[in-house]
């Protein structure tokens, strides 16, 4: 994916402005430098500075246009009205189509905002070229209160690239597997745990004379990544612990062979190779699949809207792999503030801030978000997070969840290529169209390719 994009940021903005809900009704002040925070600084600091600041802050459509944009700019007012009133903010919900190009552009265009939440890999695109500014003063500052450990294991570690923090974990969005419970129990078959019991399993959910299949997941568009979430829980699909590419291994051929079988065996329905994810939903809705593969977001529909209780779906814990390995996929969102802000101090101010008062966007009534709050106080006290069908994913995926970069704790930029040149896509294709000379040919190309794009983002 290319790191600047050459389209012009103004009529890229007019688009964005059309998302665009101003919150915090203070005039913008004159741009001045602003060097970042001390160890010292905190947010309440804002409120003694009579110095105006104006500040935007880019945000992305994570839950419904009629609730979560309208409760993040109610967050952002009661910021600058009750914690920072020196401090304007303009707040622009941002949809997903072009998201990349918008902020390339206007980075590219010295237009970029202060402080933004992007796609999960953004802060490592924009830290190549160090235009991600360094937040390790807000992660210092949770050190000496004492909150530090409001988060996944290791999660503040993640986005550490070459001695900075470049972003602040905002949201968990895990891969899973969900299975109709009701069709084990009516053929007496026990919860799959490893690849051959899930074969089985999946054989014996298939009935193709009245086209009901075993598993249904999407491949080209909205898949959620079947195939790397499969081969993550495989002991890693991308890299070595040294941070070389590992595309081209055994455990990926595994993988592939896996899936191979489960269209072999007539377990997949015909042309699942361009499937999208809203495929593989309908047909399970329909009941004509009993397993399906997707996002958490979609496993709350399914329990929630699409009407199926505990009784007949579940989330359908980790497999067993063939390497020994017992986890699933987690994808991770973060804030970040970008390098060319003029205000990077009270924009870590209000980042900060944010993080440890926006649990509203996760409020079904308020922000409507699918997605899992990375504060795990969030969870811990929202009513939300004790409903069965967020358990489920808590107890199965959340506490047992490795990213798309394991074996190594920190992300890279390298993974953002993987993820927008669609390995997940040519790896899957490769697997249900090619013989096995096919597979490790695909598996070879990728591993060059990968390769080189380590070299050049990551070293």
């Amino acid at each position: 994916m290319s790191k600047r994009i050459s389209i012009v940021f103004c009529l890229l903005l007019v688009v964005a402005m059309a998302f665009s809900i101003v919150g915090c009704n203070n005039q913008p002040a004159d741009s001045s430098s602003s060097a970042a925070p001390s160890g010292e600084a905190s947010a309440s600091s804002s409120a003694a500075s009579s110095e105006p600041v104006h500040m935007e802050f880019w945000d992305m459509a994570w839950g419904p246009a009629e609730k979560y944009p309208p409760t993040a700019e109610a967050i952002v007012n009661k910021y600058c009205q009750e914690v920072a009133p020196n401090v304007s903010i303009n707040y622009t919900n941002l949809p997903w189509s072009n998201w990349f190009e918008t902020y390339s552009t206007a980075v590219a265009s010295n237009g970029a905002p202060d402080v933004a939440i992007g796609g999960g890999f953004m802060p490592f695109q924009f830290a190549v070229n160090n235009e991600a500014a360094d937040l390790k003063w807000i992660v210092d500052e949770w050190k000496k209160e004492g909150t530090d450990d409001d988060f996944l294991e290791g999660m503040l570690d993640y986005y550490v690239f070459k001695g900075k923090t470049v972003g602040i974990p905002f949201n968990y969005d895990p891969r899973v597997m969900y299975i109709r419970k009701d069709w084990l129990a009516d053929k007496g078959l026990s919860m799959p745990t490893t690849y051959e019991e899930f074969i089985n399993v999946a054989k014996a959910f298939t009935e193709r004379d009245k086209e009901i299949y075993g598993l249904a997941f999407g491949v080209v568009t909205n898949s959620a990544g079947p195939f790397s979430s499969t081969a993550t829980g495989n002991g890693g699909m991308l890299y070595n612990k040294d941070g070389s590419a590992n595309i081209n291994s055994d455990r990926n051929l595994q993988v592939m062979k896996f899936f191979r079988t489960l269209k072999d065996e007539g377990c997949l329905p015909d042309g699942i190779e361009n499937y999208s994810g809203d495929d593989a939903t309908k047909l399970f809705n329909a009941g004509k699949a009993g397993i399906v593969i997707k996002s958490c977001g979609d496993y709350k529909n399914a329990r929630t809207t699409d009407g199926f209780t505990a009784d007949q779906v579940c989330i359908l814990p980790p497999l067993k792999s063939p390497s020994g390995v017992q986890k699933e996929q987690l994808c991770v969102n973060g804030y970040m503030v970008f390098e060319q802000s003029q205000h990077k101090e009270e924009a870590m101010k209000f980042l900060k801030w944010f993080s440890e008062n926006s649990s509203d966007l996760w409020d079904q009534d308020k922000g409507g978000q699918d997605g899992y709050p990375a504060r795990l106080s969030y969870m811990n006290e929202m009513d939300e997070f004790q409903k069965d069908y967020r358990k489920d994913v808590i107890d199965n995926v959340l506490s047992n969840a490795i990213t798309l970069c394991y074996p190594l704790i920190s992300g890279v930029p390298s993974a953002s290529a993987a993820e927008g040149q669609k390995y997940d896509m040519i790896c899957m294709q490769a697997a249900l169209t090619m013989d096995e000379a096919g597979m490790k040919k695909t598996l070879e190309d990728l591993q060059a390719e990968f390769q080189k794009t380590i070299e050049d983002q990551d070293k």
